[in-house]
């Protein structure tokens, strides 16, 4: 084997190795969990210290457990060993008749009390080489917990070269992986990009097919997922088809290969607990749904641009100004006080004789010209220059 670069005069100076191994690694069979006040029992919660104990697990010897069925009561519990989990930072508990592997190390008492330990377990034991289970009961009839039940359709994530894969018990994963050109036909994200482009996937609610062996993310038939690429292009299927906006033509969503992130499920919801939610685009916000697009405000809802249109015209931008409510207000009720003014006047107009000029109507009519005249240049004024609809 090759020696990485700037390590040969370490590994030179290390000389014989003396480590000898344990004769024999220590493993127990799990009989029962602390994760709440009453499991496995409130009695055993309470005896591994309440809440700091919680991930404790009562167990047997691996030899002494053999034909040992168990039951989760106080009585059986009592005569078990306990075991804390080794890390702090993280929560993966084993179910009931998995395997663990055990190491005694220091407890909290052992810088004042004399020859003090405790058992830690590491992890269940990959018995089965299955992500939902590795149980060994000693018999068919054994059950994997109080409220775990095993789910026969949940199949293994496939992995692909240099993939950092977490799976939990019931079907959902984060994968660490990157395009895998050569195996292009086996996952959804390899078909554009280099090898060394990562993707990252997480994944809740995987659509098993019930005769697979394995399974690989479908964003389009997995339940919810989240996908934060570099440089792969995603089959991703909306209820939008064709063209998503002639003014604007953003690529459509299966055909982009730049960074993104796509969030997939039957619902998304974005909640603001105390401030604003911001949405920010260095080109366009696409909003697309072949329903309803509702804007609820208990206040106000504004619409700041220097233009504003409202719907298209073959495809085309709308070119008709929308009128101004004030001004129009203004110009309508100055022509109707020329009106009401021009029908006082010629109601009491006073006959003249046959021929002779009808000196009140002229004056009235006179009067309303010229209203009308400013009404007129003035009609330019009631169009918006900013917003236009179709």
């Amino acid at each position: 084997m090759k020696v990485r670069e700037n390590l040969s005069s370490v590994v030179s100076s290390i000389g014989k190795n003396n480590f000898t191994p344990s004769t024999k690694a220590q493993v127990g069979r799990v009989y029962g969990i602390v994760t709440t006040q009453d499991t496995p029992t409130k009695a055993m919660f309470e005896k591994v210290g309440g809440f700091n104990g919680i991930g404790s697990i009562f167990y047997l010897d691996y030899e002494q457990s053999k034909n040992i069925v168990g039951t989760i009561n106080d009585p059986f519990l009592d005569t078990c060993k306990i075991a804390k989990p080794l890390f702090p930072q993280y929560q993966f508990f084993p179910v009931l008749g998995e395997l663990v592997y055990l190491q005694e190390l220091p407890s909290p008492a052992t810088q004042i009390a004399d020859a003090t330990s405790q058992n830690y377990y590491i992890s269940s034991i990959n018995l089965w080489n299955n992500q939902q289970q590795n149980s060994q009961p000693a018999n068919n009839n054994a059950n994997l917990g109080i409220t775990f039940v095993e789910n026969p359709n949940i199949k293994a994530l496939l992995p692909f070269e240099g993939d950092h894969i977490i799976q939990g018990r019931q079907g959902a994963g984060i994968r660490f992986s990157s395009t895998t050109k050569l195996f292009n036909d086996l996952n959804e994200w390899s078909s554009v990009g280099s090898e060394d482009s990562p993707i990252t996937i997480i994944t809740n609610g995987f659509s098993y097919v019930p005769k697979e062996k394995f399974h690989v993310e479908k964003i389009n038939s997995d339940l919810s997922s989240v996908y934060l690429t570099s440089t792969q292009q995603l089959p991703l299927q909306t209820d939008k088809t064709g063209t998503l906006n002639p003014l604007t033509n953003p690529t459509d969503p299966s055909k982009y290969f730049n960074s993104q992130v796509v969030i997939n499920s039957d619902r998304v919801t974005l909640n603001s607990k105390k401030d604003e939610v911001m949405i920010f685009a260095k080109t366009n916000v696409e909003i697309n749904t072949k329903n309803i697009i509702n804007l609820n405000a208990d206040e106000r809802v504004h619409l700041n641009s220097n233009t504003v249109f409202l719907g298209t015209v073959n495809n085309q931008l709308p070119t008709e100004p929308l009128v101004l409510g004030d001004k129009l207000y203004i110009l309508l009720e100055g022509l109707l006080n020329s009106l009401y003014t021009f029908g006082s006047q010629l109601s009491s107009a006073v006959g003249s004789p046959e021929g002779a000029p009808a000196l009140d109507i002229n004056v009235a009519a006179e009067g309303l010209l010229n209203d009308l005249d400013r009404i007129e240049d003035s009609l330019e004024g009631i169009l918006s220059q900013q917003n236009f609809t179709a």
